[in-house]
C-alpha cells in the first residue's frame, strides 16, 4: 500500500497547483511579455510536478528493488 503523504506530493501538490487555481489566474487582464498569466502559471507547473514526482522517488522508491520489472533478454 502506498503511503498518503507519496500520494498528496505526487498527485495532490500539482492537482492543487493547477485545478484552482487556473480558472482564477485566466480571469486576470495582466499579460507580462504579452503572455497571460495562466500560461505562465502552467508552464511553471511543469517543473513542479516533475520536482515532485522526484521526491517521491527519491525519498520512496529509490531503495525499493526492481524485481517488479520485467527482464530485458540482451540476445
Amino acid at each position: 500500500m502506498r503511503p498518503a503523504w507519496r500520494v498528496a506530493i505526487g498527485l495532490g501538490v500539482p492537482v492543487l497547483a493547477i485545478v484552482p487555481t487556473v480558472p482564477v489566474l485566466a480571469r486576470l487582464q495582466a499579460a507580462p511579455f504579452g503572455v497571460p498569466i495562466a500560461v505562465l502559471w502552467l508552464f511553471g507547473c511543469i517543473p513542479l510536478t516533475a520536482c515532485c514526482l522526484a521526491v517521491c522517488w527519491f525519498v520512496h522508491d529509490r531503495h525499493q528493488p526492481d524485481d517488479d520489472l520485467p527482464a530485458i533478454d540482451s540476445e
